[in-house]
């Protein structure tokens, strides 16, 4: 073989080696996927799936966990149907806040557009919610998002210690923007 054929495929091999190599990257750094009718995402590392209680609501997909914070946890919903709309969708999101916090919430940050790695538009919000907890009022953060799939309205809501609010945040938009 002449030097330049060898050159040649010595390139070609290094090119398909480089490829494979950052596909391999890619799919591992999206994380864990997830899927559960029809709606599907990625968990960041550090999170994990939780069994779902048979006393939640039908609606809930998947109940996810931290493996890193303490007490932080995040809950997907997903409402089908000819009625549901952004609005109704974000009027059982903050039902669910309020119920989660009788002590009172918040608004931290306003509804805010993003688009996810698909190209469909989400929007999320920041709260924050006080509860009592041994004899003591805790405040607790919560990110809320919402997005339409093919498959139907996903409704996404996190639990979080403040401590921990800002970790929080950075994976749960990890999660929206992967959302399918």
């Amino acid at each position: 073989m002449n030097k330049r054929a060898f050159l040649f495929y010595f390139v070609l091999f290094n090119v398909f080696l480089t490829v494979c190599l950052f596909s391999i990257v890619q799919v591992l750094a999206q994380g864990t996927p997830f899927t559960n009718r029809g709606i599907s995402f990625h968990l960041p590392e550090g999170w994990a799936t939780k069994e779902i209680p048979g006393n939640f609501e039908k609606e809930v997909i998947a109940w996810l966990k931290s493996e890193n914070m303490e007490g932080v946890t995040i809950l997907v919903m997903c409402y089908t149907g000819r009625r549901q709309n952004y609005n109704s969708i974000r009027v059982a999101g903050l039902k669910t806040i309020g119920s989660s916090y009788p002590k009172g919430q918040e608004m931290l940050k306003k509804p805010t557009k993003i688009k996810t790695d698909t190209g469909l538009t989400a929007a999320w919000e920041y709260w924050r919610g006080a509860v009592e907890s041994g004899g003591q009022t805790v405040f607790l953060e919560s990110p809320m998002g919402i997005l339409e799939t093919k498959n139907g309205w996903v409704l996404m809501i996190g639990y979080s210690p403040a401590t921990s609010g800002p970790q929080l945040e950075g994976d749960f938009l990890k999660i929206i923007k992967s959302v399918k």
